[in-house]
């Protein structure tokens, strides 16, 4: 079961390998963690995204997500953050046009990836959800 174990890790990190070369190409370049915001702030469109939901749905700390937003909003102009209405502390985080383009590109370039990988990835859901 370990070396099951330690081909799979070496399986994923090979493609998320692949996954940043191919994100880091972009313009904007983006990592995979800020794929994965985007992916989700897109997933929860019309909803109440807080920082601290964001951050436990990518398993990084609650600093290092702010960083990753303050960037977003500053540089890539991709995501507005604006105060909730019901709870003042609370921070609303939503996508601009630019993020719904970004978002799109850095989709097409990870099919362009996950394309070669189409049998395992099919294979592993298959196993997975068993």
């Amino acid at each position: 079961m370990i070396e099951n174990w330690l081909r799979l890790q070496k399986f994923t990190q090979q493609v998320s390998s692949e996954l940043e070369e191919k994100l880091g190409q972009m313009t904007p370049a983006v990592s995979l963690n800020e794929f994965y915001v985007l992916h989700f702030l897109k997933q929860n469109a019309g909803l109440d995204l807080r920082v601290s939901d964001l951050s436990q749905k990518l398993g990084l700390s609650l600093s290092a997500t702010s960083r990753m937003l303050v960037r977003f909003e500053q540089t890539c102009n991709v995501i507005t953050r604006t105060q909730g209405q019901e709870d003042k502390r609370s921070i609303r985080i939503n996508l601009t046009t630019e993020g719904e383009r970004v978002l799109e590109e850095a989709r097409h370039q990870l099919d362009l990836v996950l394309a070669n990988y189409k049998g395992i990835l099919t294979e592993f859901g298959r196993n997975f959800n068993d």
